[in-house]
């Protein structure tokens, strides 16, 4: 099992559904699939590589917001709190500036030293470096990609960890 990160492509009117309702009785819908991103237990390492802070926020850092968001949508716990709400302005910032971040920019700051003495999830001692970053850089791929694709219809992000 573990702590899954889930983000939501959505436009207004599913925002005010959400927020009005369950968060899980939408995003989970079944028609709803392509609008849904997992990338399982990556999100940690991918918020710590390219914020260098292994906590959830600093506004100066607008990627601080990629993986945390920026305020709950709603009170509905999704098993590790609320999903959080990335609103659509931010979510054309963090896709820009998400374009200067390509495989080597990224590869350059990971740094398995680093992750296991700032105790990142999922790393553990011993893991294998190439490995590991092979899985990081996979799933931030998807996510810039997500990213883009909202910025580009210019939708809103939920993201929460289950």
């Amino acid at each position: 099992m573990g702590m899954i990160g889930y983000f939501f492509r959505a436009d207004d009117e599913t925002i005010q559904k959400i927020q009005d309702g369950s968060t899980a009785d939408v995003v989970f819908k079944e028609e709803l699939e392509e609008q849904l991103l997992d990338i399982d237990k990556a999100w940690h390492a991918i918020h710590f590589i390219v914020t260098g802070n292994p906590d959830e926020c600093d506004d100066g850092n607008i990627l601080s917001h990629l993986i945390f968001g920026s305020a709950p949508v709603n009170d509905d716990d999704l098993g590790y709190g609320p999903a959080m709400l990335v609103e659509k302005g931010t979510v054309a910032q963090i896709a820009n500036a998400l374009n200067e971040w390509g495989k080597e920019a990224f590869h350059e700051k990971f740094n398995m030293e680093s992750l296991i003495k700032n105790e990142i999830y999922p790393v553990m001692e011993g893991e294998d470096a190439e490995e590991f970053f092979t899985y990081v850089w996979e799933y931030f791929v998807f996510l810039k990609e997500f990213y883009q694709e909202a910025a580009k219809e210019g939708q809103h992000v939920l993201t929460f960890i289950a």
